[in-house]
């Protein structure tokens, strides 16, 4: 398992269980393979391809009020999910699932680094998009 969730709510573990299944598929590997030539990518593919990654945990919570969207991953070790701003699109959660966790992997969570974060977020969503 790439992404790990304990919580008890479905549409979260749905969405987590499907994000795994396009981590695992090898024309999901083989196309971040080919698209990601911009950036040294070698460590994230080994990974992918790998029968035992270190797991990333996901944390779902519930904040309506919360006025300021969380842009990208600030933490290394979970991705943190508000469930209020993915407006129960499960298909919404699980591209930022999918781009959080590349952008962990590939240690584009510097502002200095906003450029090739975008571009990733870019081939994530073209390829996840193709999944669902």
């Amino acid at each position: 398992m790439y992404l790990q969730y304990s919580g008890k709510k479905s549409f979260t573990n749905k969405a987590v269980n499907k994000a795994n299944r396009i981590l695992i598929s090898t024309f999901y590997q083989n196309e971040i393979e080919k698209q990601m030539d911009f950036i040294d990518a070698t460590g994230f593919i080994q990974e992918l391809k790998s029968n035992e990654p270190n797991p990333i945990k996901v944390v779902s919570y519930w904040a309506p009020f919360r006025i300021k969207k969380e842009v990208f991953p600030i933490q290394t070790d979970a991705i943190h999910i508000n469930r209020s701003q993915i407006r129960n699109s499960r298909s919404l959660l699980i591209v930022k699932l999918l781009q959080d966790y590349t952008c962990i992997r590939l240690r584009l969570l510097e502002p200095s680094k906003n450029e090739d974060r975008v571009r990733v977020h870019k081939i994530i969503e073209k390829l996840a998009k193709s999944y669902l």
